[in-house]
């Protein structure tokens, strides 16, 4: 056995080494448009793995949708008793054709709860109408930059810094300066979106008290109260001239479940005193490294330029000291709703083929935030193991929150036994062996055996 994990573990490392290519660049692949998406879902993306913005036009103003990656409601689901079911139940329950007492307990309470989940931070709009109509929209895949371009010559610069919980704005060639506005979630007023087949709860079920949007020259500040001593703050901050106006925007939150940091209106006034230009150099010195780590030539174009534009979100959405990939990453719904099955992280290809290029592609750093998590809750994936399949070693719940407890839903899914197996995968492939270590547990289910990492 130990000569048998040694062959397999050199050649997972082998197979998932960088191979040197010749340097191709990324230009030609850009996503390019003549008008404004007009939903979320098809908004320009920007991220650095810890805050996203989504760039896009709403009733008619440019709308910056804010995120943060650990905002999350981290009440427990006060509806389904995890504490209660055990994994032989629902197989004998399975057995004796009543599954659907299964569907009840784990299904439906999930689709009733608005909470876990994570959450939307809020939103930037600027009035645009005197600007007139769009000419260009262009998100540069190479520098990570979004440029707005419009036929009386105004043109918006924006970006999110690549290293830094803050993202930037600039107007250019403006016969005045653009009016902003911070537009905070609808947690205790009426919402008037529609609902979707995945998002039917009104962010105002999760009991919030409403925000307050604090207007000083030149500044928004939002401070907003969540459960329990959960809470986050939104500033931006802007600077005018008689042809232009750049301004600095950031999220921050203080969650004892995972980090704290500075309030975003300390960071937002310290970035502005540094300026859009340093902040920009900066960020593309990062995402010139990026990119130089390794290429791809595909003959076939459309297959080429979807690997960049898939490389381009991996950058955006992945860094080593922010929380893994949700299933949004942090583009969090924008919709007035909570965000399509909550947000939450499923791990299995939502969460495993997310960090998949880090390996070939040489970006194994990246990988780091996605390890360092699975490390940080093993007490809770042992304890969930312990509990729900009556057994030692470690298994991971399929549907996690922020603190790696199970979430429920579609059982089949969301306590699957199959999970922790998958996951192991991801400690081989980055070469982590000698620092973690891995021992094995065999666990019967079902009369096979199912080896799992931990």
């Amino acid at each position: 056995m130990k000569y048998l994990l040694t062959f397999f573990t050199f050649f997972a490392l082998l197979s998932c080494a960088p191979q040197p290519e010749k340097q191709q660049t990324q230009k030609g692949h850009n996503l390019e448009f003549t008008e404004l998406a007009q939903v979320w879902d098809e908004a320009v993306p920007l991220g650095n793995g810890m805050v996203g913005t989504l760039i896009w036009q709403k009733n008619g103003k440019l709308r910056f949708s804010l995120d943060r990656a650990d905002l999350w409601d981290l009440r427990p689901r006060a509806n389904i008793n995890f504490d209660k079911w055990k994994f032989k139940d629902v197989y004998n329950y399975w057995k004796e054709d009543k599954y659907d007492v299964v569907h009840k307990a784990f299904d439906v309470p999930s689709d009733q709860s608005p909470a876990p989940s994570k959450i939307p931070a809020g939103a930037l709009e600027f009035d645009i109408e005197k600007l007139g109509k769009v000419k260009s929209v262009i998100l540069d895949v190479e520098t990570a930059v979004c440029t707005v371009e419009w036929e009386s010559g105004a043109k918006l610069t924006a970006f999110i810094d690549a290293e830094k919980p803050v993202g930037w704005y600039k107007f250019e060639n403006i016969s005045e300066p653009v009016k902003v506005e911070l537009i905070s979630p609808a947690y205790n007023r009426e919402n008037t979106e529609a609902a979707t087949s995945q998002s039917r709860t009104d962010l105002n079920q999760l009991g919030y008290p409403q925000g307050e949007v604090v207007k000083s020259e030149n500044s928004f500040t939002y401070n907003q109260k969540g459960w329990g001593d959960f809470s986050y703050q939104i500033n931006t901050t802007w600077e005018e001239s008689k042809t232009e106006m750049s301004g600095c925007w950031s999220v921050s939150a203080e969650n004892k479940g995972w980090k704290e940091s500075p309030k975003a209106a300390e960071i937002v006034e310290k970035e502005m005193n540094s300026g859009f230009n340093k902040s920009l150099n900066s960020h593309l010195h990062w995402w010139g490294n990026y990119w130089s780590r390794s290429s791809i030539s595909i003959p076939d174009s459309l297959l080429e330029r979807q690997y960049y534009l898939e490389m381009y979100k991996f950058g955006a959405a992945a860094r080593a000291d922010a929380p893994p990939i949700a299933l949004q990453s942090v583009w969090t719904a924008d919709h007035g709703k909570l965000p399509p099955w909550k947000g939450d992280f499923h791990h299995d290809l939502n969460t495993q083929l997310s960090y998949w290029p880090s390996y070939t592609g040489n970006y194994l750093d990246l990988e780091k935030g996605f390890l360092d998590w699975l490390w940080k809750y093993r007490p809770a994936f042992k304890k969930y193991t312990k509990d729900y399949f009556e057994t030692g070693g470690m298994n991971v719940p399929g549907v996690t929150t922020l603190e790696g407890e199970p979430m429920g839903g579609w059982i089949q899914y969301s306590m699957g036994q199959t999970v922790a197996a998958w996951l192991g995968h991801h400690f081989i492939c980055t070469g982590n062996i000698q620092w973690i270590g891995i021992f094995w547990n065999s666990v019967p289910i079902r009369g096979l055996k199912m080896w799992l990492f931990f």
